[in-house]
């Protein structure tokens, strides 16, 4: 997949839709590019935990030809919430941390595919991820991959303001068979976005648009 593609399609669609969460999309797309192009199989199973961001993953989706651009805006008015009713989307994600606890049971259901999650930094505030870390520790679902998607920013300050993780790292490694914390940037590849916890609400004006997509 073309990474700046992916990212281009992130900023139009995104503001012909009115849609924000900008930082959130952009600090996933590396990890979804290459979960789509060199990890999942057909048989497996992949749910997008972090809402804020679904419009990398649309994005993605729609580059896999699950769905047209044109559909993407569309899907996008729906924001934040990631809907089944879009094609390739097996189960609606609005909740933070929600779609952990739907992956550790689709794993613990049927212990012979593989179960990939994408989950954010901000995510392991949760007590429902605390939680779904315990069962899936507890039985053992070495069928259950979790990326967490570790850009330092939540939603309205740096993630250790608001709950310091240092500890929390080590908890989950611990805890899930198989836990990647992957350290991004929010807003990558966009200079007035990144690493600001500005860009997890804001909206892009024209001009900002059009000074996005020439930097890509």
């Amino acid at each position: 997949m073309n990474k700046k593609q992916i990212q281009r399609d992130i900023l139009q669609s995104s503001f012909k839709a009115g849609a924000c969460h900008l930082g959130s999309a952009l600090s996933c797309v590396d990890i979804l590019i290459d979960l789509f192009d060199n990890v999942i199989k057909p048989d497996d199973v992949f749910l997008f935990s972090k809402a804020s961001g679904s419009s990398c993953y649309y994005a993605i989706l729609a580059e896999l030809g699950y769905f047209s651009k044109e559909k993407l805006v569309e899907y996008l008015r729906q924001y934040p919430e990631c809907s089944k009713e879009v094609p390739g989307v097996i189960h609606s994600i609005g909740s933070v941390g929600m779609g952990l606890s739907v992956a550790v049971g689709l794993a613990l259901a049927d212990r012979n595919r593989n179960v990939y999650c994408l989950i954010s930094d901000g995510q392991l505030n949760e007590g429902v991820t605390y939680e779904a870390a315990l069962f899936a520790g507890q039985h053992k679902l070495n069928n259950l991959y979790v990326i967490c998607d570790n850009n330092g920013i939540q939603a309205l300050d740096r993630t250790n303001n608001v709950l310091n993780l240092d500890t929390a790292f080590d908890f989950y490694k611990k805890t899930f068979p198989n836990f990647e914390n992957v350290k991004t940037i929010k807003g990558a590849g966009v200079s007035f976005l990144e690493d600001s916890v500005h860009s997890h609400y804001c909206n892009l004006t024209e001009e900002q648009l059009n000074q996005a997509l020439s930097e890509l």
